[in-house]
């Protein structure tokens, strides 16, 4: 494995080069109606079970390893012999969290696609500029999945290394100010803290709190 940066942009730039695929088959398919824009259900919908599995599954083998890359940010410093932690212990976690991550991209594309026909002028511009959008928007969500996978990895390594803090460590060139003033914000292991996220990338907040985080945890063990 590499840095968690290396990983992250490997995850950002596989995640765009298959949407970018996806775009360009409904892309071709859709031009071969002529009398209209066509029926989406029969282009896309009707594919979405495969298409959403082949995504899961790219999600959850990027997401393993970055999982283990903030896991072992922490054993290294905590547990180096990794004493009680097991990284096959994450995979459910991890799969269930893809196959979220897999649903809510593949309702983006099919709203995206919807909206951009609904639009004033040429249905085919339109829908090339709203796939386009998408593709973009995948490099997003990489980065985002990605953060989450690191601290969720971390998270779990340090349960099992009897840590009993995190703190927020605000990272990347641009941070929400929300998170600069976090910076250094501690909370037992199960708690939340004041942004209501669990770590960093949490996808069960907001947006506003998790689209393109770059912020990760430390821990600390509570009398030393």
């Amino acid at each position: 494995m590499g840095t968690f940066e290396t990983e992250r942009d490997a995850f950002k730039d596989a995640l765009m080069a298959w949407a970018g695929r996806q775009a360009e088959g409904l892309l071709e398919r859709a031009d071969a109606k002529a009398d209209g824009p066509p029926d989406f259900y029969d282009l896309w919908a009707a594919q979405s079970p495969e298409r959403q599995a082949q995504l899961a599954a790219l999600i959850q083998g990027y997401g393993f390893r970055l999982a283990q890359i903030g896991a072992w940010s922490v054993l290294g410093i905590w547990n180096p012999e990794g004493d009680g932690w097991d990284p096959a212990v994450m995979e459910a976690w991890l799969a269930k969290a893809a196959e979220s991550h897999a649903a809510e991209y593949e309702q983006a594309a099919y709203s995206a696609a919807t909206a951009a026909v609904r639009d004033e002028g040429d249905w085919r511009e339109n829908l090339q500029s709203g796939l386009a959008s998408w593709v973009v928007d995948a490099g997003l969500r990489a980065v985002t999945a990605a953060t989450e996978a690191r601290s969720f990895g971390s998270h779990d390594a340090a349960g099992a290394s009897g840590l009993t803090h995190k703190v927020w460590r605000t990272g990347g060139k641009n941070p929400r100010a929300s998170h600069v003033r976090m910076n250094g914000e501690s909370v037992e292991l199960g708690g939340i803290f004041s942004n209501r996220l669990r770590w960093p990338g949490d996808a069960n907040g907001d947006a506003d709190e998790t689209a393109n985080c770059n912020c990760r945890l430390d821990y600390t063990r509570e009398g030393g």
